[in-house]
């Protein structure tokens, strides 16, 4: 059950890991890799164009191979390249001010008074694990803690925030001329987190360092999953059973692929262009997944 939900927020981590502010370098394992074949979707327009669908992991191993003969045709053919939020938009002064006016907590506030003796014990061990001071974190809401510790999580593990499908297919990209648009900002991103009720933000927190101390080499399982193009174990490993907080994985999840499935059947399914669409994996795999959504509009998606 809560296994999952921690998942989600490693993916969050993740999708941030340039937004927020660092607490620690923790250092980096050398995880066993494969050569990457994962799975993609095509679209065939029905007034010519195609759109692909392709899973992101955002941070991976430097040494992980993942691109396939089908991932490099539909880029070269892409004349749009769509991407969940734009990664220079997590580092604007407006994000910055942003952050800066949502991610302490108040006056006479610190996490030591928001946590139980029991909760603020979990919290402490999980930030250890992957080298933050629990002091560093006392100023910060619980949503922002929550993030800095899945971060530092699959750091640890050896996941490197600039090797992520992401940044170097929107670098690709913008090196070809190709035009680029986005399903959010990074302020509609961040808002998921910083809107939260307090005993919600706690939850984020508290479940998210229970389960790296239970599960630590849940992030591994994930990209054996991904680069195999196991999307039933994607589903199984990020979107089932997100008992522990149902209303964060709604947001996270549903919602989000709710609106990018609208985007996609009335503005790209509608002209001539050719698209390639790169978002985390866990949003295309499973009933709510976007190719899912999609095919449940009448729209034919081949792949899995």
């Amino acid at each position: 059950m809560i296994h999952r939900m921690k998942r989600h927020i490693a993916a969050a981590a993740i999708a941030l890991a340039s937004t927020t502010p660092a607490f620690a370098e923790a250092p980096a394992a050398t995880p066993e890799t494969k050569p990457g074949n994962p799975a993609i979707w095509t679209i065939e327009k029905p007034n010519g164009g195609t759109i692909t669908l392709f899973g992101s992991v955002h941070l991976l191993p430097t040494a992980q191979s993942w691109r396939t003969p089908a991932f490099t045709e539909a880029l070269a053919k892409a004349d749009v390249v769509v991407f969940e939020t734009p990664i220079e938009g997590m580092v604007t002064p407006e994000i910055q001010a942003y952050l800066a006016k949502n991610s302490m907590n108040p006056p006479g506030v610190t996490l030591s008074t928001l946590l139980s003796a029991e909760e603020k014990a979990t919290v402490e061990k999980a930030a250890a694990a992957v080298g933050i001071p629990f002091s560093v974190m006392e100023p910060y809401r619980p949503w922002l803690v929550g993030i800095q510790i899945g971060l530092g999580f699959v750091v640890k593990q050896g996941f490197d925030p600039n090797a992520g499908v992401d940044r170097a297919v929107e670098t690709e990209a913008k090196a070809a001329g190709k035009a680029l648009d986005y399903f959010e900002t990074a302020q509609e991103q961040l808002d998921i987190f910083t809107t939260m009720p307090t005993d919600q933000e706690k939850a984020f927190l508290v479940i998210g360092a229970e389960e790296i101390l239970k599960s630590p080499d849940s992030m591994k399982d994930l990209l054996a999953a991904w680069a195999s193009g196991d999307v039933a174990s994607i589903d199984r490993l990020m979107n089932t059973g997100i008992e522990g907080m149902p209303e964060l994985g709604k947001k996270l999840l549903e919602d989000r692929n709710a609106k990018w499935v609208g985007k996609i059947a009335s503005t790209y399914m509608a002209d001539t262009k050719s698209y390639l669409i790169v978002v985390g994996a866990g949003h295309l795999a499973g009933k709510l997944g976007v190719p899912e959504m999609l095919r449940a509009r009448g729209i034919a998606v081949s792949g899995p």
